[in-house]
């Protein structure tokens, strides 16, 4: 007798379908079967030239399917042969979602393009910001952080900056790297909530002296994909502030911290404008001195 466990279900050596099996009653599939094992035995018989092999399955397969001699085991075999209904059911159900979800990440990934060329290509969001007031940010520098993390506590001060937004133009005060610039055309794009994201791990950086070095540049692509979703824009305190410059264009700058951030006199910042240089080539802060040590 045919194990139970064959690959070959014997309904299947009959040449009939699960949904045929399916939709008649045990006595007419019986019926069926035999009227079916009556003509091929003949055909494949060895005394009229037929297949041995053949003949012995089709005879192995009728004594699995003998309703008479085991209705049980009839019932196992019907079972499990309509069972494939649900299995194929199943699969096009999931290679209809799977071409679901590939429609549905390229409209994602479309609708994150097109947010970012809303972002760097309509107006200026600090200009908004700053068309009446001009703003006075407080930013913790986490990239400085991440690569002098073995100063002193009192030396810790250093790592906060602060940036004056004047509407189409910033102002950068880094005490880290003891400078003061402007910058033109320095696109706010929003910030993120710090519980949504983890910007260190997207962070360009290189090794030096066997360490490494953080920049404080993201890729514009992985940035789009990764973190495009969660930007807010709005300056929202205790959250990660993000800006971008058009003189590159693949990358997106990652300030830091926003700790604080607060109005000040419009004439009195915009004479800073006429008293510190404009950055033209370098306005990323690359970090690469490792001057400061502990005393």
């Amino acid at each position: 007798m045919r194990s139970k466990n064959s690959k070959t279900n014997p309904f299947e050596v009959f040449g009939l379908t699960p949904k045929l099996v399916k939709e008649l009653d045990d006595q007419t599939l019986f019926k069926l079967i035999k009227a079916l094992y009556r003509i091929l035995q003949l055909y494949y018989h060895p005394d009229k030239g037929g297949d041995p092999k053949k003949a012995l399955e089709i005879n192995l397969a009728y004594q699995s399917l003998n309703l008479e001699k085991n209705e049980k085991l009839f019932k196992e075999y019907k079972n499990k042969y309509i069972q494939r209904l649900s299995r194929k059911t199943m699969f096009s159900r999931l290679q209809e979602l799977e071409t679901q979800n590939r429609k549905l990440t390229l409209l994602a990934d479309l609708l994150k393009e097109k947010c970012w060329q809303l972002l760097v290509e309509g107006p200026m969001i600090i200009e908004e910001i700053s068309r009446k007031k001009a703003l006075k940010l407080k930013i913790f520098d986490l990239v400085s952080h991440l690569n002098f993390s073995y100063l002193k506590p009192s030396q810790k001060s250093l790592f906060f900056k602060e940036i004056y937004l004047i509407g189409s133009e910033v102002v950068k005060k880094d005490r880290f790297k003891r400078t003061c610039y402007r910058i033109k055309n320095y696109r706010f794009l929003g910030s993120i909530k710090r519980n949504y994201i983890e910007p260190w791990a997207l962070l360009e950086k290189h090794t030096k002296d066997k360490q490494v070095i953080y920049n404080n540049l993201i890729n514009r692509e992985i940035f789009v994909q990764e973190f495009i979703l969660f930007l807010r824009p709005e300056l929202e305190a205790n959250a990660y502030l993000f800006f971008f410059q058009p003189e590159d264009p693949q990358h997106v700058v990652f300030e830091g911290i926003l700790i604080k951030k607060e109005e000040v006199d419009l004439e009195e910042v915009k004479s800073l404008l006429n008293k510190v240089p404009l950055l033209k080539e370098e306005f990323t802060e690359n970090i690469t001195d490792r001057s400061l040590k502990q005393d």
